[in-house]
């Protein structure tokens, strides 16, 4: 029952009664905060390690492109013929000074995507070949190799260096399309404006938003130019990178 409280001028208090919780219900509230404190801690935990894992192993893949210094490492591009074949090196200025990763055949997440780096797609061409030399990588988890290609624009560069050869690669547009866009990667790319049979495309491709790869991302660039590896690092590529 409430407890009523008569003052001396007649006015009435009307003391609402206290109500004590459950036992059950106090502990249901203890480990209700208790999981929900949980909760954040994982959260952040997962974060942390998944943004020092992916910086780990990216500086892994880079530093293994590094010092892939043998050429005869490269399988000739005419010679590709099975999974995980490493035929070349890419440097793409854009994401970075310090950013290279090798190039194998395939998309399959293990060994090509997580451990190399970037997949070469099997039905396109080869790197200066007339049509659509395809490839694709990571924007989060394993190294995050395509991490920051909504950030390519006009005048940026990929170089890749194969066995023999130096392609330069200019760059044209970027999309976000659906997974079901497979036309992206066809010889003359479906969305691309301008594009048109005859021309050598390089199409860079990821899942996107991070975390979520509803959509995908999609680069592409045409080769302006090429040289033989006997003429050395191209000259502009090779200022960019302090003459390492």
């Amino acid at each position: 029952m409430s407890d009523i409280q008569e003052l001396a001028d007649g006015t009435r208090i009307i003391w609402a009664p206290i109500v004590r919780p459950k036992r059950f219900a106090f502990l249901t509230q203890i480990l209700g905060e208790l999981l929900l404190t949980a909760g954040v801690v994982l959260m952040l935990f997962v974060g942390y390690k998944t943004l020092f894992q992916d910086n780990l192993v990216g500086n892994q893949q880079s530093d293994f492109a590094k010092t892939y210094t043998e050429r005869d490492g490269f399988v000739a591009l005419d010679a590709v013929s099975k999974d995980a074949d490493i035929f070349a090196r890419m440097y793409v200025p854009r994401f970075g000074e310090s950013w290279t990763r090798l190039v194998a055949e395939g998309t399959r997440w293990h060994p090509v995507l997580n451990e190399i780096g970037i997949g070469h797609y099997v039905n396109t061409v080869m790197p200066g070949e007339v049509g659509n030399f395809a490839i694709a990588a990571h924007r989060r988890g394993f190294g995050g190799a395509f991490r920051d290609i909504d950030k390519l624009t006009t005048g940026d560069r990929v170089y890749i260096e194969t066995k023999d050869t130096w392609f330069i690669f200019k760059f044209l547009e970027t999309e976000v399309v659906l997974p079901t866009d497979v036309g992206v990667i066809a010889p003359v790319p479906e969305k691309l404006d301008g594009s048109k049979p005859g021309s050598r495309y390089l199409t860079m491709t990821s899942c996107t938003p991070i975390f979520v790869n509803t959509e995908r991302i999609i680069s592409w660039f045409e080769l302006e130019q090429s040289q033989s590896t006997a003429e050395g690092m191209p000259r502009d590529l090779k200022i960019i990178l302090g003459s390492r």
